[in-house]
């Protein structure tokens, strides 16, 4: 990666989506996704910033972030101003790179208007019976963005929503979960795409390349919205006049696959055989009860490390995140394990190259214990280093070897004369 940013390359993008982010945004959403632009490169943490804070200088602002700030894609609220923050390198291919744009300034919109985004546990999605259903909606959803006829359209996108519907069943919560992420991730995903390109058959081919990406990742839990949003999306676009006002519905909490059955006009079939051997389901189960014998094994791993200890917990405060989507391992009621991830709260950092557990209800972090006592306020462990803030400490846990992080210590008040 190239250790330094290129103002005009970057220069040149912020002005090709300033050229589009204001009548592209009130087209999709009633709202610009015009919005200040900020690059950062990673190691560096050099930036380039589209503008300046506040009006306090002209043409692009490049600096250095600070330590304490996390640097993913996403809304940023710093120096007086909610960025759209984007990690360098920014995508090569054009449309990838309009896409990413447009994807993060939909979240920067909703962070704005007071609605940042809800998200629930997603764990089903990592069991054999989640994680196939999965696969043969997106399967079936592949087959209806490619149709060229209405009548197989509609039959593939039946298809889709049978399996949709039998993984909800299984799961009686996942509707409400998955519904939240894709409100949150898929219409984010769904602007980016519809923005990338000009007509209707490009727009597919990159909701296609979602889905075919989408099964190369190793965890669907946090990663399974950035497909099905923009092919339920785009269906929806082309499902004629009975879908119109879908976006608003669908941000208001309608379900993606619900609105697309009663644009269409369609039934609720049961599930059979024969719906699943069109899309390889044998073969597919099989694939994936493999995997869940591995996932066993590596689950039970991560419960000896980072549940039975010795670990060290780490209370979140205020954290903001760093870390992959499509990387996360659901560990039952204990949380869910990041394997790699930077934590800003406010005891410090903790930048992690291997296995984090964080709660499920984001309260507290956990990793395996230190090596040795923290010189100099940095703590190292196996895959990970934490740089405490003055007056942090770590006390002994609840069991032998366990170390708990503990606030400094409130001063008593000075007396008044």
């Amino acid at each position: 990666m190239p250790e330094v940013l290129e103002v005009g390359a970057l220069t040149s993008t912020f002005a090709e989506f300033q050229r589009t982010c204001d009548a592209e945004g009130r087209r999709l959403w009633g709202q610009s996704l015009c919005a200040p632009l900020l690059v950062v490169h990673p190691v560096t943490r050099v930036f380039v910033a589209s503008t300046w804070p506040k009006g306090a200088g002209t043409g692009p602002w490049v600096g250095v972030l600070p330590s304490e700030l996390t640097i993913a894609n996403t809304a940023l609220t710093w120096a007086g101003t909610t960025w759209v923050q984007l990690q360098a390198p920014l995508p090569d291919a054009p449309a990838r790179r309009r896409a990413l744009l447009a994807h993060e300034a939909f979240h920067r919109l909703r962070t704005t208007l007071g609605h940042p985004g809800r998200e629930k546990d997603n764990a089903h999605l990592d069991g054999l019976e989640g994680r196939t259903l999965l696969q043969l909606e997106w399967r079936a959803l592949e087959a209806a963005l490619r149709a060229t006829t209405p009548s197989v359209r509609s039959r593939a996108v039946e298809d889709a929503l049978v399996f949709r519907r039998e993984r909800r069943a299984l799961f009686p919560e996942s509707a409400v979960a998955e519904r939240l992420l894709e409100e949150h991730e898929g219409l984010a995903e769904y602007t980016g795409v519809a923005l990338a390109v000009a007509d209707a058959r490009g727009r597919r081919a990159l909701a296609l390349e979602n889905l075919a990406n989408a099964v190369k990742r190793s965890s669907f839990v946090r990663s399974f919205a950035y497909a099905s949003g923009p092919a339920y999306g785009l269906l929806l676009d082309e499902a004629g006049p009975r879908a119109q006002g879908w976006r608003a519905r669908a941000l208001a909490g309608a379900d993606l696959g619900t609105l697309l059955q009663d644009a269409l006009r369609l039934g609720t079939p049961e599930p059979s055989p024969e719906r699943e051997a069109r899309y390889g389901g044998a073969a597919l189960r099989e694939t994936e009860r493999e995997r869940a014998r591995l996932a066993q094994a590596r689950a039970e791993a991560l419960r000896k490390k980072l549940v039975e200890g010795p670990v060290l917990h780490l209370p979140l405060v205020r954290m903001r995140i760093q870390f992959n989507p499509g990387e996360l391992i659901p560990l039952a009621e204990h949380g869910t394990v990041y394997p790699g991830a930077r934590i800003v709260d406010a005891w410090g950092s903790l930048t992690a190259t291997s296995d984090v557990l964080l709660s499920s209800d984001w309260k507290t972090a956990t990793v395996n214990a230190p090596h040795s006592e923290p010189r100099d306020a940095r703590w190292e462990g196996e895959g990970w280093v934490l740089e405490l803030a003055p007056g942090w400490r770590a006390n002994a846990g609840p069991r032998p070897g366990d170390l708990v992080l503990q606030a400094p210590e409130a001063r008593a008040p000075t007396p008044q004369p």
